[in-house]
C-alpha cells in the first residue's frame, strides 16, 4: 500500500496549486456500475478494486483534509437505470464526477446527458465514439484501432492460422467494433475470413452456430461476445466436431475469470488483448495483486486492475483540482494527467491528446495456460 500511494502521491498533478488554503468541504465521487447483470463481469471487478483504493487511501489521509465520500450505485447492466443513476448523482447529490457505466451502450446514452449536466464520467466503454458528444467524458480504455490490432497483428503474424471464423454480438457497438478492426487486420496480414456470424446478447443457444464453425473447418474462431457466452459457444462448436488445434481468439472479456470458470479445459489456450500483466507490470501491481488477493480471496483479474487504476487516475483528479474543487477543476485535471503510475498496460496512463482525450497506457497479447493469463510473447 504504502509503494502504491507514495507513487501516486508524488505523480499528483499539481494544475490548482495556488488555490486559496480554505477549510475544503466534503467532495462525492459517484459510481454507476453494473454488479449484476450481463456486464457484471466487469463491474464487479471494477467496484470491488475501486472501494479498495479508496479505503487505502483515505487510511493514508491521501486528500488530506479534503473529505472524498464514495457513492457506489448498481445499474443493472441497464441503460435508463444508469441514466438515473446519473442525473440523480449530478442533481440531488451533487457529485463532483462519476466513474462509469460499463459498456459501451450504455456510455453512449450517458455521454449527453453527462455533458447536459456539466459532470465529469469515466466509463469503461471501448470506443472513441462515446467521448464524441463533449468534454465531459472520459474513458479508462485505450480504443479498438489501438489494442485489436495490436492483437490482429499478434495473430497474423506470430500463429498465421490460414482462415478465421469470427462470431460477435449485434447488439453493442463496442463488440462490434472490435470485431471489425481484428477482421481487417488480420486480413491485412493474410488470413481469410471463413465466415462471419452475429448474435444477440442474450442468445444461448448455438447448435447451428456451433455446426457452421465445424463446417469450415477454419483454424481460427475469434469471438467478441461477453465471457460467459464466448465459452458456451466454443463448448458446443466442440461438441458439433470443431478440430481441437484450432486456434480460440477473443477480445478484451475472455480477460475474465468468468470466461475460464465457464469454459474450463475447452477454452484453454484462448488468446486476447488485455489491459494488465496478471503478474504485475511495476511494483505497485505486485502490490495491488497481494493486497487485492488478501482482502477478496481472490487474486484480481484484468477488470480489478482496470477498476484500481480508475481509482487512482479519479482521486489524482480530485486531488490536483484543489481543496474545495469543482466539476470543471475535476474535469480540467482529468485532461492533464500524464505518465501517471497505475497497475495496467506498461505502468503509467496519460491523456495524450487533450482534442480527443483518448487515453494511452499499453496492452499485452495474453493466452489461457493451465487456466491462467500469461503474457503471449
Amino acid at each position: 500500500m504504502k509503494t502504491t500511494l507514495s507513487l501516486l502521491a508524488a505523480s499528483s498533478i499539481a494544475i490548482f496549486a495556488s488555490a486559496p488554503t480554505a477549510q475544503a468541504q466534503e467532495v462525492k465521487l459517484g459510481v454507476v456500475m453494473s454488479n449484476t447483470g450481463t456486464y457484471a463481469f466487469v463491474g464487479t471487478p471494477v467496484i470491488n478494486a475501486i472501494r479498495m483504493a479508496f479505503d487505502e487511501m483515505q487510511a493514508s489521509n491521501y486528500f488530506g483534509s479534503t473529505k472524498v465520500t464514495l457513492m457506489v450505485e448498481d445499474n443493472r447492466s441497464n441503460t435508463q437505470e444508469a441514466l438515473a443513476l446519473l442525473t440523480r448523482m449530478a442533481t440531488r447529490d451533487n457529485a463532483v464526477m462519476v466513474i462509469g457505466p460499463v459498456a459501451t451502450g450504455e456510455a453512449m446514452a450517458a455521454a449527453p446527458v453527462a455533458n447536459e449536466l456539466k459532470i465529469p464520467i469515466f466509463t469503461t466503454a471501448t470506443s472513441p465514439a462515446v467521448l464524441k458528444p463533449g468534454p465531459w467524458v472520459f474513458k479508462v480504455t485505450e480504443t479498438a484501432d489501438q489494442y485489436m490490432t495490436l492483437l490482429g497483428e499478434h495473430v497474423a503474424q506470430k500463429r498465421k492460422p490460414k482462415s478465421c471464423f469470427n462470431v460477435t454480438i449485434r447488439d453493442n457497438e463496442g463488440y462490434i467494433l472490435q470485431n471489425n478492426v481484428f477482421r481487417d487486420t488480420i486480413k491485412k496480414g493474410g488470413v481469410a475470413i471463413a465466415a462471419e456470424e452475429s448474435i444477440l446478447s442474450a442468445d444461448t443457444d448455438f447448435t447451428a452456430l456451433a455446426t457452421k464453425i465445424a463446417t469450415t473447418k477454419a483454424d481460427c474462431l475469434f469471438l467478441s461476445t461477453p465471457p460467459e457466452q464466448g465459452a458456451n459457444i466454443i463448448l458446443q462448436a466442440r461438441q458439433a466436431g470443431m478440430a481441437g488445434s484450432t486456434l480460440l481468439v477473443g477480445n478484451t472479456g475472455m480477460g475474465s475469470v468468468n470466461f475460464v470458470k465457464a469454459g474450463g479445459t475447452a477454452v484453454e489456450g484462448t488468446l486476447f488483448s488485455a489491459e494488465s500483466v496478471p503478474t504485475g507490470v511495476n511494483d505497485m501491481a505486485k502490490t495491488f495483486i497481494v493486497n487485492y488477493t488478501k482482502r477478496y480471496n481472490v487474486a484480481p483479474d484484468s477488470w480489478a486492475m482496470v477498476g484500481y487504476s480508475m481509482g487512482l487516475i479519479a482521486a489524482n483528479a480530485i486531488k490536483a483540482a484543489g481543496p474545495n474543487p469543482t466539476r470543471d477543476k475535476v474535469r480540467e485535471a482529468m485532461l492533464a494527467t500524464k505518465n501517471l503510475p497505475v497497475v495496467i498496460g506498461r505502468g503509467t496512463w496519460s491523456i495524450a491528446d487533450q482534442a480527443t482525450r483518448i487515453p494511452t497506457f499499453g496492452y499485452a497479447v495474453m493466452k489461457i495456460q493451465g487456466g491462467k493469463f500469461v503474457e503471449d510473447k
